[in-house]
Parts: structure tokens; sequence; C-alpha cells
């Protein structure tokens, strides 16, 4: 059993869900303000064309949280996980601010779009890391019996970092008149990120390596190549925390990046009404992962993920038809249906929980990354093309059943790892997917 000073977990609660909301504060601000990016760094011709553009750099990023999650998640495999959380939170506030001083194409041409992908391209790097190394360390230093509480801060911060570049966009949208906002108003939102990022990283270069991380490296047993390993001993619990990630990424990025915009463009929803709207989901999603991460500890991770799923089956097409209506009820009501379902999602903890200490961090960050890049990162772009491909405005809801569907059968599959040691006895760290879980009694044993 590790023993920690009972400050140690709090501090590093902190650290990792304020560098958390940082992360994800400088990833939504892009998706925020994708239609005067649009604008901004490409032909201004055909304003869907020129969307679709910023989607497909939006979707960059994303296709870049893989290789991130390789890169980022053996180094924290090999070296430490303090390392890759300071290294990350650094190197996304950099992107953002750059991002906010950038020239746009009638000052540079090609070059804008040029330069823009690879400022994503180095925000997806960032955020490839964060998922996976930030969830291991955070769950690794979890008093017993509460992980599922301390869990269910990173998915309430994740919501909460949305919800304020949302919320800063739409700040701005209301204060800056259009055609200021248009110029260079919405660059102070990505300017932000930089003194973000400095309290983040000072808060994360305090923290101490976890007890069962310098476990394993007393104990030499350090994994040499994380990656294989991964994938060679734990091929079905990837495939279950992907179907999981998967819906989540995809009803996340379809309901508060696509959807705003869509509404601002095809519908003339002015952009801060749309972007209000969406705020209040999330606010939901923040205020009660905690609580219902708490219960997760009670009565197991399986129960909570059912009814995140489920709810998702429920309530995605009602909860779409009501956003688009644009009314400021049905918006409000359609935006806490999502919001709620959500919140029931407590994959940090569930995800942490199915691997060992030695691969933990690669096994993490790949399922996120994977998930992330092929659903959640491609749903504005996606979602854009179904509209106009189909003709059909509800497209993106029924695509995002079809993905929550399987994501309800990966549940199934599941196993429940609330009431089993982070680290299995030796002999006992296959892939035990489907198996029964030992007695409620274990609740908490590390």
């Amino acid at each position: 059993m590790h023993q920690v000073k009972r400050s140690a977990p709090r501090r590093a609660l902190l650290a990792a869900c304020v560098g958390n909301l940082v992360e994800w504060y400088d990833f939504a601000v892009y998706g925020a303000f994708a239609t005067i990016i649009a604008g901004t760094y490409f032909p201004r011709t055909d304003a869907t064309a020129s969307l679709l553009a910023a989607f497909a750099v939006f979707a960059t990023a994303f296709l870049l949280r893989p290789v991130g999650a390789v890169l980022f998640g053996r180094l924290g495999d090999r070296h430490g996980r303090t390392q890759v959380l300071a290294t990350v939170i650094i190197l996304m506030s950099l992107a953002t601010a750059a991002i906010g001083l950038l020239p746009g194409y009638v000052a540079i041409g090609l070059l804008a779009p040029v330069l823009l992908v690879v400022l994503r391209s180095a925000q997806g790097l960032s955020a490839g890391g964060e998922a996976g190394g930030a969830s291991a360390f955070l769950l690794e230093l979890a008093p017993a019996g509460r992980r599922g509480w301390y869990g269910a801060w990173l998915w309430a911060t994740l919501a909460l970092g949305l919800g304020a570049g949302i919320g800063a966009a739409a700040a701005l949208a209301r204060v800056l008149p259009g055609a200021v906002l248009q110029a260079w108003g919405w660059r102070l939102a990505f300017l932000v990120a930089l003194p973000l990022g400095l309290v983040g990283l000072y808060l994360r270069l305090r923290l101490e390596e976890t007890p069962p991380f310098r476990a394993v490296q007393r104990a030499r047993t350090l994994a040499s190549r994380p990656l294989t390993q991964v994938l060679r001993a734990h091929p079905r619990r990837v495939l279950v925390g992907f179907g999981l990630v998967a819906a989540a990424a995809l009803t996340f990025n379809t309901f508060f990046i696509f959807l705003p915009n869509h509404l601002a463009t095809a519908s003339g929803v002015p952009l801060a009404k749309a972007l209000r709207a969406a705020l209040l989901g999330l606010v939901v999603t923040a205020a009660a992962a905690p609580v219902l991460g708490r219960l997760s500890d009670r009565v197991g991770r399986k129960p909570l993920l059912g009814a995140g799923t489920l709810g998702l089956l429920a309530v995605t097409v009602p909860a779409y038809l009501l956003i688009r209506r644009a009314g400021p009820v049905s918006l409000a009501v359609g935006y806490v249906l999502v919001g709620s379902a959500l919140s029931c999602f407590v994959l940090p903890t569930f995800l942490s929980e199915l691997f060992p200490t030695p691969i933990r961090s690669t096994a993490l960050a790949v399922t996120y990354g994977l998930a992330t890049a092929l659903f959640g990162g491609t749903a504005p772009l996606l979602d854009t093309l179904l509209v106009r491909r189909t003709g059909n405005p509800l497209a993106p809801a029924y695509y995002a059943t079809v993905v929550t569907m399987a994501a309800a059968i990966a549940v199934l599959l599941a196993e429940e790892t609330a009431f089993q040691p982070l680290d299995p006895p030796e002999g006992a760290a296959g892939d035990l997917v489907g198996q029964h879980p030992p007695a409620a009694g274990a609740a908490g044993a590390r």
C-alpha cells in the first residue's frame, strides 16, 4: 500500500485540474471562433467553404493527438508523470497565444493557413499528452475509496475549460461591436492563454512523482515498449475505452463546437446567443460530475457509464431538435439535457483503473488520442458535410446516436473497476474485460 501525505493528493488535484482547465480553454476558443477564423485565415469567396476549411484545421489538431499520445505517453511511463504535465501545458499555451498573434490571409496570403495548421498541430500534440498524463497522475495519488471523486474533477474541469473558452468568446461577442470582434477582438481570448498557462505551469512544477510510479522505478519494472505492451496485453480494454471516449468526444464537439457555429452561419442566430446556451450545458456537466463521481465510488463505474450512454441515446435527437429551434427556452433545455447525460461519464477514473501503472500513461493517452482524433476532431467537419450533402439538418444527431449505441455495447462488455486494486496482483494484470468484479467489500483497495 502506498503511503502519501494527506495534503499531497489535494495539491495534486489542484495542479492537475487547473492545468486541465487551461488546456481545454485553449482548445475551445478555436472552436468557438471558427466562423471568424474562417474569414480571417481563408479566402472569403464562400462562407460555408471557409467554415469547412476552418473545421478541417480544427480536425488536424485532433489527428495529431495520437502522435502526442504516443510521444508523451511513453515519456510519462519512462520518466514520470510530472515532467509530461509541465511540458504539455506550456506547449499548449504558447501555441494558443501564437494563434492570437498570427496575421491573417489578407496580410500574408497562403502562409496564414499554413502557420495556423502548424500551431493547431502543436495544440494537438499537447492535448494528446494531457488527457492521459493528468488522469494517470491524479488517480495514482487519489486516496483509497475516492478515485471516482478525484477523477470526476478532471471531467468537470474539462467541461469548465471548454466552458471558459466558449464563455470568453460569448463575452467578447457581446461587449465588442461586430466589426471590432471580426478585426481583432477575437484575438484577446487566445492571448489570455499565456498567463493562464504560466499559472498552471507554476503549480505543476511543484508536484512530486506519484508513489505507484516511484515503486515501479524502484522495482525496475518500467515498460521498455509501453505502446506494444498496451496493444498486446490489453486490446479489449483499449476497445472498450475507445468506444466510450468516441461517444463522449463526438457529442461534445457536435453540440458545443459544431452547433453554435452552424446556428450562426445557417440560421442567422447571433453567435453570442448560441455560445451562451452551450455554456449552460457545460456548466451543468461540470457541476454534476463530482457528485456523480463520488457516487461511482459507492455503486461502481458501470452504473454511471450505463446511465450516461442510455441518457445520450434518449436525448441526443430531441435535444438537437430543441437547440435548432433556437428559442431561449428550447436552447437552454436542449443543452441542459445533453450536459446532464455527459456528466455521468466517469471516464478519467474508469480508464485509469483499466491499466496497470507501468503502461497507464501510454494506454490512457492512446485510448483518448485515437478516439478523439477519429470521432471528436472530425465531428464539426463531418457534421457540416452531412448536412450539406444529405440536406437533412438532423443527420449529425443520427450519426452521434449510432456511435453512442456502440458505446453502450462497450459498457456491457466492460468489467467493473471501482472495487479492484489500482494495480492487480502479479499474474492478474491481463485483459479482464467480461470477468466478474470482486465483492464490494474490496472498495478502495490500493
